[in-house]
């Protein structure tokens, strides 16, 4: 497995409007109504919601996995490679859209790579992703098992209850990377809305 990274990790995201746009204009699953869009903002904001119960794990990874995790999905059933191809779309991106280190890159791509297969995350930035995306089973009609989550903070009753309600929220990228920053202590940048900025 890819190496763990801190959550003091560094992680640019210059202009986080231009990143979604890049992901999207290469998405092959973005319009799906189970996989697409919708649903990767739904994973970045149950993220949220775990990140500050689960120390060690790092936000700006948390958002991009959110991003990337289901973005290359050929179809909404059988698709294996799913995981595989929106890690190969984050390493393309990787130093144009946003920059990382080396093993956070890694560590990215792995989440991506193995999100489908049923594990637990043993690195907690890699549980926090795996739970976010597995709280959203709601949306398929399955009530996600404490056995398959990989934090404390996803596998309460409360916590679990709450993800059927979040199928409903409609969420914007620049709202979430706003409180994504906050909880690594830092204010938003001023000026345009899409404006981003190293997360540390």
């Amino acid at each position: 497995m890819a190496a763990s990274v801190g959550s003091s990790s560094r992680v640019s995201i210059p202009d986080v409007s231009r990143l979604a746009e890049a992901v999207l204009e290469k998405s092959t699953g973005k319009d799906s109504s189970i996989h697409g869009e919708s649903h990767w903002q739904r994973v970045a904001a149950a993220g949220l919601t775990l990140l500050p119960e689960t120390p060690g794990a790092d936000p700006a990874l948390v958002f991009l996995f959110a991003l990337f995790h289901d973005s290359m999905r050929l179809n909404d059933n059988y698709d294996p490679l799913h995981g595989p191809r929106g890690a190969a779309l984050a390493r393309q991106l990787h130093g144009e859209a946003f920059d990382l280190e080396d093993a956070e890159m890694n560590l990215l791509a792995f989440a991506c790579e193995e999100h489908t297969n049923g594990g637990i995350g043993p690195d907690p930035t890699v549980g926090v992703c795996w739970d976010a995306d597995r709280l959203n089973l709601w949306r398929v009609g399955i009530i996600p098992d404490p056995r398959f989550l990989s934090t404390e903070a996803a596998r309460s009753e409360e916590r679990i209850a709450w993800a059927h309600g979040l199928q409903q929220e409609r969420f914007a990228w620049a709202e979430l990377y706003r409180a994504f920053r906050l909880l690594d202590g830092r204010r938003p940048s001023c000026g345009d809305e899409g404006e981003g900025g190293s997360i540390v």
